[in-house]
């Protein structure tokens, strides 16, 4: 498998990402998403910490070819990822019907898929960015986080109070998550010529499946806890398998 995994986009996809960035969170405000946006701004922090703090200053495995500060593009790179990814993530958590499931992932897919092209079809600036990623040795850590965090999931169903309404279908149903919205931004780069065609296959399989699914069980517990902290008196809504 490509152990260098690399994207190049122009700097004006940006302003379309940022774009797109601010139409989600105000359409989370407006629909009273509230929590799903708090979600998604410690998402942003999380990933800054990790691409920044982590893998561009101290393991040195973050490539960046960029015509403006690295950190602040890094601030920016951090914070579209993170709001939109996390907060979906959450979203999807406590949707109990389809038809909330189906909007934002469409709205997810679309928003990615519009912005990577308006880029090429509206030249606003064609200043060439690449950021790549050294993944040597980080696949063997993606699969550990994805295997223990499930393993996790399934421990805390038959010894945390909270847990015990997780099915094996809702745990099915968070792989799915974790899979569909990696799979959007993968399907992106890919179709929109972000993702350089040597990449490979196996890149964009591994990275759907596995990638986001390293935070999902995490990202869970963290919601299941904080919802029945919220809602402690009212156990008719403590999370269930209805979404």
């Amino acid at each position: 498998m490509e152990s260098y995994v690399a994207r190049q986009f122009d700097v004006d996809f940006i302003y379309f990402d940022l774009l797109f960035a601010t139409i989600w969170m105000l359409l989370l405000w407006r629909q009273k998403h509230i929590l799903a946006w708090g979600f998604g701004l410690a998402g942003a922090c999380i990933v800054f910490l990790a691409d920044d703090v982590l893998w561009f200053h101290i393991q040195e495995t973050r490539f960046l070819d960029v015509p403006l500060n690295p950190d602040l593009f890094l601030v920016y790179f951090s914070f579209t990822y993170g709001m939109i990814m996390f907060s979906y993530a959450i979203v999807m958590f406590a949707a109990t019907k389809t038809k909330t499931r189906a909007f934002w992932t469409i709205l997810l897919y679309l928003g990615w898929i519009t912005s990577a092209f308006l880029s090429q079809w509206i030249p606003l600036d064609d200043h060439l960015i690449s950021v790549g990623r050294d993944m040597s040795g980080a696949r063997e850590v993606q699969v550990g986080m994805v295997v223990g965090g499930y393993l996790l999931l399934i421990v805390l169903k038959y010894t945390w109070r909270p847990m015990k309404a997780l099915t094996w279908s809702r745990m099915a149903y968070l792989f799915l998550i974790g899979v569909l919205v990696h799979f959007g931004m993968e399907f992106t780069l890919w179709i929109s010529g972000i993702r350089p065609a040597e990449t490979g296959l196996d890149v964009f399989i591994f990275n759907s499946l596995l990638e986001f699914n390293t935070g999902i069980p995490v990202l869970y517990i963290a919601w299941t806890a904080i919802t029945r902290a919220r809602n402690k008196e009212q156990p008719s809504q403590l999370p269930s398998d209805s979404g």
